[in-house]
């Protein structure tokens, strides 16, 4: 993901505090046909999750049928990301990490606090699904 892009959607955001049509207009730009797709993910919610006592923060995204973990504008373990971002660098990020991004600035998300022996329990049930 582009520093003017995140640069552009903070400012947008924090000008409007919300989502219109100026925005989605912008997230077309850069995510042609999709933005409903986004707008889905941020309806779906988005968790942020930190762990205890490490400090360690990662962010949930609900999926179809699963959750998608996200490190904010690094990495989603959706497929859709690691086809298109990593393997045939069509784009930058996928929804997931979009929508997260969206949520992040507009303190749209819930938060949930765990022990460090749950996230070894989230990464298992990743592994359990691919």
């Amino acid at each position: 993901m582009s520093k003017d892009f995140i640069f552009e959607l903070k400012l947008k955001l924090k000008k409007k505090k919300f989502i219109d049509n100026e925005l989605i207009e912008y997230i077309e730009t850069l995510y042609p046909n999709k933005s409903d797709k986004v707008i889905d993910v941020i309806r779906k919610g988005i968790t942020k999750i930190t762990y205890s006592p490490s400090n360690r923060i990662v962010w949930v995204a609900l999926g179809e049928n699963c959750e998608h973990i996200i490190y904010p504008t690094l990495f989603c373990s959706c497929q859709d990301f690691y086809k298109n971002v990593v393997i045939k660098k069509k784009r930058n990020f996928c929804k997931h990490i979009l929508a997260q991004l969206i949520c992040e600035l507009l303190h749209n998300f819930q938060t949930l606090e765990l022990e460090d022996e749950e996230f070894e329990k989230l990464i298992s049930d990743l592994e359990l699904k691919f």
